[in-house]
């Protein structure tokens, strides 16, 4: 970095110099064709498909959420209420939700502080219609990861799962470092 604070990029010396440097978003996905050989054995994310909880109570967004999953071979699970995502959570852990700011009953912060009271690490995505850097702030500071826009657009959503899904990995691994294992 200079003292701008612009980053200066570098031309590589090959074209397979340029994909090393290069997080491929694609790995993440779960349909791939083509697989390395070299696969470790242990789940990871780039060959664990993505598993994900979503609390809404909006039929519109159910199915939008379904379909996208679909399209990208995600498993998923509807909660109606932050209550019932913990259940969920508790007796399947997944290391991802995508809770609705407006759900009727309760408060979005009172969701996600539920959901980040669990033992296991979880990402949670807040949607909303409305997005700005203010909330954006607010669901940081609430234990939250990202905020996603509605109406979903399979390629916002699939950014903020890929990333979220990413740091569930740095997360585990972090944990296992810290419990000694």
């Amino acid at each position: 970095m200079n003292r701008e604070g612009s980053v200066r990029v570098l031309p590589s010396e090959s074209p397979k110099a340029e994909k090393r440097g290069v997080f491929d978003l694609r790995k993440l996905l779960p349909n791939r064709k083509e697989r390395s050989s070299s696969a470790s054995p242990e789940a990871s994310p780039a060959t664990e498909p993505v598993k994900l909880v979503a609390v809404t109570t909006n039929a519109g967004d159910e199915a939008e959420l379904r379909r996208i999953a679909a399209e990208c071979g995600w498993n998923i699970s509807i909660a109606k209420s932050s209550a019932e995502a913990v259940s969920l959570l508790q007796q399947r852990p997944v290391p991802l939700v995508i809770c609705d700011r407006d759900l009727p009953e309760e408060n979005w912060r009172e969701a996600l502080a539920q959901i980040a009271g669990l033992p296991q690490p979880v990402c949670v995505l807040l949607a909303s219609a409305v997005v700005d850097e203010y909330l954006w702030n607010e669901v940081i500071q609430n234990h939250g990861y990202d905020v996603v826009t509605k109406p979903y657009r399979r390629e916002d959503l699939m950014r903020a799962v890929t990333f979220a899904w990413s740091w569930r990995g740095w997360a585990c691994r972090q944990r296992a470092e810290a419990s000694g294992k």
